[in-house]
């Protein structure tokens, strides 16, 4: 009985100790997705939010991409945006939350691949956005360029892929 209680004791310490580990020191593809998801729940509003939130929220979107970040985003029907710095970025999130009454943002099926110094990493992922009170939603392949600057993972680049039409 006593052997038996202390062989439990040692299986769930051991198996706490492997769930610490993995709570606090998860993967480089389990930070990046969270930190991708963290970003679209940033870009998003909702008509509700005042214009202090949604200033904050593009002021706060804008730290997930580095200074000299450079975004190009070209779709059949739509007008290519290219934006350099993070300030064009925190300006275009502003003039979205000033021209929309709310929008959602999602990112799915994010593929990550690192380069091998471990330091650089792509994600190719799918964009999807909705305007509060419209039915339809937009929908578009990006890949997103990652470094790791000071332990943090920043974005770099945005490029939308080109799909065949």
């Amino acid at each position: 009985m006593q052997k038996s209680l202390r062989l439990l004791a040692a299986a769930a310490l051991i198996g706490l100790g492997v769930w610490g580990w993995f709570v606090f020191f998860p993967s480089p593809e389990k930070v990046i997705r969270s930190r991708l998801n963290n970003l679209a729940r940033t870009i998003s509003f909702e008509p509700a939010d005042g214009a202090i939130a949604r200033g904050y929220s593009a002021q706060k979107a804008a730290g997930f991409f580095t200074t000299n970040v450079e975004v190009n985003v070209e779709a059949q029907g739509m007008e290519s945006l290219h934006f350099n710095g993070r300030d064009e970025i925190q300006q275009a999130a502003l003039g979205a939350a000033r021209f929309l009454r709310g929008l959602k943002v999602e990112f799915l099926d994010i593929n990550i691949t690192f380069d091998p110094d471990q330091q650089s990493a792509k994600a190719n992922l799918t964009g999807k956005w909705t305007p509060t009170g419209d039915r339809d939603f937009g929908v578009l392949e990006f890949n997103f360029l990652l470094k790791k600057v000071d332990g943090t993972w920043l974005i770099y680049r945005v490029d939308s892929v080109k799909t065949l039409s």
